[in-house]
């Protein structure tokens, strides 16, 4: 069901959102999280999954998030570390890594679609920018 709103959004589109501000109604769903249960990251951390993934065209979206696009990231990705959700990773076990990512690209796309490839790109060739920065230590709280 393409073009749902979420409940309480403020019509504001976040960075990268389509040019109607919409998400399909499963990605909607999961941006409310899961009770009691929160994963916290940072938007470098964010954007070196994107990259390991070969997501490049989203690296700097998410570097560029604001506090509440990575809030929603947070929130879709509590929802998808269930491990029974059904995410689009096949032939592979899902790592909080691939949650990170397939997560991002939801929000930033409004959908969730599989990752451009299922196994990271080695570390040595990541771009040097691109440092796994840990959260906020004030994250949460």
């Amino acid at each position: 069901m393409a073009g749902f709103t979420p409940p309480g959004h403020s019509g504001a589109v976040p960075n990268g959102m389509d040019r109607f501000g919409r998400w399909d109604r499963d990605v909607s769903l999961a941006m409310q999280g899961r009770p009691n249960f929160h994963v916290y990251f940072s938007r470098a951390m964010t954007a070196v999954s994107l990259w390991d993934y070969g997501e490049d065209a989203l690296v700097d979206r998410a570097l560029r998030m604001t506090d509440d696009d990575l809030a929603a990231v947070q929130r879709i990705a509590a929802v998808y570390e269930d491990p029974g959700y059904p995410l689009p990773v096949v032939g592979q076990r899902i790592t909080h890594h691939h949650v990170n990512a397939l997560a991002a690209i939801a929000y930033l796309e409004g959908r969730l679609r599989p990752l451009a490839q299922t196994r990271r790109r080695p570390v040595k060739n990541r771009p040097t920018h691109l440092v796994p920065l840990p959260p906020d230590p004030g994250a949460g709280l």
